[in-house]
């Protein structure tokens, strides 16, 4: 109780709001997925394995423009379908859509508890902090469409945030099982393998590939592997790298008249829900055609890598403390999941990972005195608002914009300036690390 709840009544009250935000976001959200239950998670269920077991999910109703679409193919990796393998003895969509959303709750409950645990250290913090971080995450709206729409990025967020608490408290062995389990459901997380390879994590790497194994070898017995499009994951991270010397992304090509690269050549307005940082650049260069997005994305990458790897070594070259080794690893984490996340192909709901940085900065400012606190905090909040469709209901927007305020929102540009302010500070305090004295990371 000490630990998560203030003693004084100006904590208490800060508190007692948190929570009650965070139960407004989290009511808002199960009231809004009781209508709503149709989202990528699912065009992707169920798998083959559903014809054989259970003819009556197989032919159900509310399944058959699923089917239409997947032809009973596993549109993601194992994890997604060994996790959750008992959905598939339900006799219909529904009542798979009503028994996850009163379970993923629980686990995005579950990873708050990981993300205060990880963050708070062995001092403990004051316990409005717990509250707090309650608010930040459920009123965040790409969480909100993970839980409204079912998506399994609610449970990879709990993974994520384990991993990395895992590898913060040097338990190397099964953070990298845990970063396995995460890069089975979607290949992104495999760039987290870049800190274990950057700090010579070899139980790490070794805990990642028996996973793996073990993980594809459950996938084989139990399901198959011939109807997994596992088996097109060259083509796939093909089709994906393709844009970034000519060539298409997932979708067929989309001409939108006099084209500056192959870069953008998939680009139009209004696509959906894309929020990737190449697609938004490619709307910045339809609006000024004299910048190149193309040349934008690869400063961009370069500078991220460059200043990332940089200060990976210096930290391995260094002798860290205990507070270091934890702070380096989350920073790195966050860096890794943005770029992985974001910079090809992204829809706005995998943002949800982005509360890893989020709440992490948010803890670092408030809890530590230093240079410039209340400028980075401005900014942290003005990424924060932007990453969250600016915290104003789009049905609001659109009566007063008398358009599309959620279409207005990914086209303006607004989530990339969010995305790439989040990366900056993350960076930034990535890089300041390597300066800083043990003592100033124990405040």
């Amino acid at each position: 109780m000490n630990d998560w709840w203030p003693k004084n009544g100006r904590g208490r009250a800060i508190a007692a709001g948190c929570l009650v935000i965070a139960a407004a976001y989290l009511a808002k959200a199960i009231v809004r997925g009781l209508s709503f239950t149709q989202g990528d998670f699912y065009f992707t269920m169920p798998g083959e394995y559903a014809r054989r077991l259970n003819p009556a999910l197989w032919n159900s109703p509310d399944m058959q423009v699923a089917l239409h679409y997947n032809h009973g193919q596993y549109y993601y990796g194992p994890s997604q379908y060994l996790t959750l393998f008992p959905v598939v003895f339900f006799d219909s969509y529904e009542r798979i859509a009503t028994a996850l959303l009163a379970i993923y709750p629980f686990v995005l409950l579950a990873a708050c508890a990981v993300l205060w645990k990880m963050l708070k250290g062995r001092a403990g913090q004051a316990g409005w902090m717990a509250a707090a971080i309650l608010a930040l995450v459920f009123a965040f709206l790409p969480l909100t469409q993970s839980l409204v729409q079912r998506e399994f990025e609610v449970v990879a967020f709990l993974a994520l945030v384990a991993a990395c608490a895992l590898a913060a408290s040097g338990r190397e062995a099964a953070a990298g099982v845990a970063v396995a389990y995460l890069t089975w459901f979607k290949y992104w997380p495999i760039a987290l393998l870049g800190s274990f390879v950057l700090h010579r994590r070899v139980k790490g790497l070794a805990a990642f590939a028996g996973a793996s194994a073990a993980l594809v070898l459950a996938a084989q017995l139990v399901f198959g592997l011939d109807h997994f499009i596992i088996g097109k994951t060259l083509d796939i991270v093909g089709g994906l790298m393709r844009p970034l010397g000519g060539g298409e992304v997932l979708h067929p090509v989309i001409a939108r008249g006099a084209q500056k690269a192959d870069f953008c050549r998939q680009w139009v307005w209004g696509r959906g829900t894309e929020a990737d940082v190449r697609w938004a650049l490619c709307g910045v260069e339809d609006r000024w055609p004299w910048l190149s997005a193309r040349a934008v994305f690869g400063v961009l990458v370069a500078a991220t890598g460059a200043l990332f790897a940089w200060g990976a070594v210096t930290l391995e070259r260094r002798r860290a403390d205990t507070e270091t080794v934890k702070w380096a690893t989350i920073w790195e984490f966050s860096i890794l999941t943005m770029a992985g996340v974001s910079f090809v192909h992204a829809h706005y709901y995998y943002y949800i990972v982005f509360l890893l940085p989020l709440v992490a900065l948010f803890h670092w400012y408030v809890t530590r005195p230093q240079p410039g606190r209340a400028l980075k905090i401005a900014l942290w909040a003005v990424s924060y608002v932007l990453l969250n469709a600016l915290l104003v209901p789009t049905s609001w927007l659109s009566t007063l914009l008398r358009g599309d305020a959620w279409q207005v929102y990914l086209d303006s540009g607004l989530c990339l300036l969010g995305t790439l302010l989040l990366l900056g500070l993350v960076l930034w305090e990535f890089v300041q690390l390597t300066r800083r004295a043990p003592a100033a990371l124990a405040a």
